[in-house]
């Protein structure tokens, strides 16, 4: 159950102000605040499988037409997920407008986890925003995914038979991908050089439609913002794809990443049978083409790359059959046109609140606002953004204020089997009475002797421990704040700063008590008149 409230993010807060402390010897000061950079921003990143434990710490590349006005919580740039959690802002120079959004894409490799692309746009020089990125894991594939990562000789860099190498079926995809690299081919760097090796090691994840019905995805999702056209120009207001299905491709021989060939490698990307062709409305067959799209795994843009044929393979078997020269992720997806795109109702619902509150659709990315004393939204968006399948709507980040307090704080429809044209209810429920307790916050940064209380504005995650309800994600205004928090209940924060991430713990209770050691905040928790007062403190003693 999740009716804590914004009193126990600012307990996070804290931790994030450890980058901001100057040397001992100067006067100390906060870098970050709203005076300086805007938009606050989080990207966070899940395992496509619900449930299992997604990406933790990795690297990431900000690219795309506005990726110099991109920095760290800390005014850096050179960017890192940790936890999972990567917070960015935008240069104080910076105007994002809905009519001039600010662009970029965040570019990504996690250990065990196929690549990572996501465009992020930026509406508003002050609201927070929010991206949820799901990642294929090749051990632990997500339904509707088939993952592989194989091995096979070759001969200094050079294939001396031919390699096919194929995504295995599971319980939640019935297709497969092969992939034939011929014999004769060679295998070269970024350069044009030969990448050698005596072993050619493939990662491949193929996303296609599930055994549930579950439509496919691309990378980044099916509404992508940096797309470039046949013609070679940018595609005004990006594409909506509509995919058959999609696979990411990566190769690895002699230390080097494989990027492209000397011979055509052929991908039979297999359909599944009830695959609608939009163009005819009707069962795709063999004869047809399907557009043929990659993905620059540096810049996170989409690319039209010709067709593919659908052909028939020696199985019997219908597949989307594309001839490539260079890897990276691939997609046979039809664009989205006014022709053939129809609308979707969905509507929100909640108890009438104070405060304003925000809604967010999982992978479509509007939001719905809600002012004070609302109880219902209807939001019209094109059906083609969801396919078949389930649609989620979570709470948004809040910009300062109460949070809202629900039974859980993302609503998933039931399965979808045509959204066209269909309404959808999603039901934000108030939770039952609980042994609910006020609280107030007051926290004090102690850099090298020198005390510290400021605020900044900063996105953690807030999860209560032994439940199964998802992390709450939380924008913070300062460094105090008032709200209610259950009794009893252990919350678990994490805040992702330049690099590295912070996390304190702690159990509400209508007692006095000290705050656990083992954790970066220390301090002391007073009940009296009702009320929880916590008054912590960090110290940081290798202030830059």
């Amino acid at each position: 159950m999740k009716t804590f409230k914004n009193i126990a993010a600012a307990f996070a807060l804290v931790v994030i102000l450890f980058a901001g402390c100057k040397n001992p010897a100067e006067d100390v000061q906060i870098i970050v605040n709203t005076d300086i950079f805007k938009s606050p921003t989080l990207v966070q990143f899940v395992n496509a499988k619900k449930g299992a434990a997604g990406p933790q710490d990795f690297n990431v590349t900000i690219t795309g037409p506005n990726a110099d006005l991109v920095r760290t919580s800390t005014g850096g740039k050179s960017f890192k997920a940790t936890s999972g959690l990567l917070n960015l802002l935008l240069d104080r120079s910076a105007n994002p407008t809905p009519a001039s959004p600010v662009k970029f894409t965040v570019v990504a490799n996690a250990t065990g986890f196929a690549p990572i692309f996501q465009d992020v746009v930026i509406t508003s020089a002050t609201d927070p925003t929010l991206y949820q990125v799901a990642v294929a894991e090749y051990a632990n594939p997500a339904v509707g995914t088939g993952a592989i990562v194989d091995t096979k000789p070759i001969t200094n860099g050079t294939t001396s038979t031919d390699i096919i190498i194929t995504t295995p079926t599971n319980a939640g995809v019935a297709q497969q991908t092969n992939i034939t690299v011929p014999t004769g081919t060679g295998l070269l760097d970024a350069a044009g050089a030969s990448v050698g090796g005596g072993q050619l090691e493939s990662r491949i994840a193929f996303n296609s439609t599930a055994t549930n019905g579950t439509t496919p995805t691309v990378p980044g999702g099916n509404a992508a913002k940096n797309v470039v056209g046949a013609n070679g120009q940018p595609i005004a207001g990006g594409v909506t794809f509509i995919p058959a299905g999609s696979v990411s491709i990566d190769m690895y021989s002699g230390g080097k990443e494989v990027r492209s060939f000397t011979k055509p490698v052929i991908v039979d990307m297999e359909l599944n049978a009830a695959t609608i062709n939009p163009t005819t409305n009707a069962v795709v067959k063999a004869g047809e083409t399907i557009p043929m799209w990659s993905l620059n795994d540096e810049t996170g843009q989409w690319k039209a790359e010709g067709n593919a044929t659908v052909v028939t393979n020696g199985a019997g078997k219908l597949v989307a059959r594309m001839p490539i020269t260079h890897l990276t992720a691939w997609s046979a997806a039809w664009e989205s046109q006014a022709a053939y795109v129809c609308p979707t109702t969905l509507v929100i619902t909640k108890p009438a609140s104070a405060s304003t509150e925000k809604f967010i659709v999982d992978g479509a990315g509007d939001i719905a606002t809600f002012a004070p004393g609302e109880t219902s939204k209807t939001l019209t968006l094109v059906a083609n953004k969801f396919g078949k399948g389930t649609i989620t709507v979570r709470t948004y980040v809040t910009n300062g204020g109460t949070a809202p307090a629900y039974v859980s704080n993302a609503v998933t429809s039931a399965f979808i089997s045509n959204a066209c044209n269909a309404s959808t209810t999603f039901a934000f429920v108030a939770p039952p009475a609980a042994d609910v307790i006020d609280a107030d916050v007051y926290v004090r940064v102690k850099c090298s002797g020198k005390e510290l209380v400021t605020g900044i504005n900063a996105i953690v995650t807030i999860t209560p421990l032994n439940s199964t309800d998802e992390a709450r994600v939380y924008n913070l205004n300062q460094g105090r704040g008032s709200g209610q928090i259950v009794n009893g209940t252990t919350y678990k924060i994490v805040a992702s700063v330049d690099g590295k991430s912070y996390v304190s713990q702690f159990t509400a209770s209508k007692t006095n008590f000290q705050l656990p050691d083992g954790f970066d905040l220390k301090g002391t928790a007073v009940f009296t008149n009702g009320r929880l007062s916590i008054d912590g403190l960090v110290t940081k003693t290798d202030c830059n």
